[in-house]
């Protein structure tokens, strides 16, 4: 799928994944918090292809060492990993 305002394009399947990261995740929680309520839980066939793109965004962002150690270890996880 090309998206002329960026000049590049995803493929229909990770098209939809920023897609169900951006409004079924991140809209939906900041939506909550804005209006008090509890965050649903997504399905998992939502949840999961977007835990997928985040986890490898922190990887590739800290390093692989770096996102075990925050999400197993967070006492030897450095401090950057954690403000994000």
């Amino acid at each position: 799928m090309f998206m002329p305002q960026t000049g590049w394009a995803l493929r229909p399947d990770d098209f939809l994944v920023t897609r169900m990261l951006e409004l079924g995740a991140v809209h939906m929680d900041d939506l909550a918090v804005s209006v008090g309520v509890t965050t649903q839980d997504l399905p998992d066939a939502a949840f999961d292809p977007v835990l997928v793109l985040l986890a490898r965004l922190a990887a590739g962002r800290h390093g692989q060492a770096a996102l075990l150690r925050a999400l197993t270890r967070t006492e030897r996880a450095s401090a950057a990993i954690n403000a994000i």
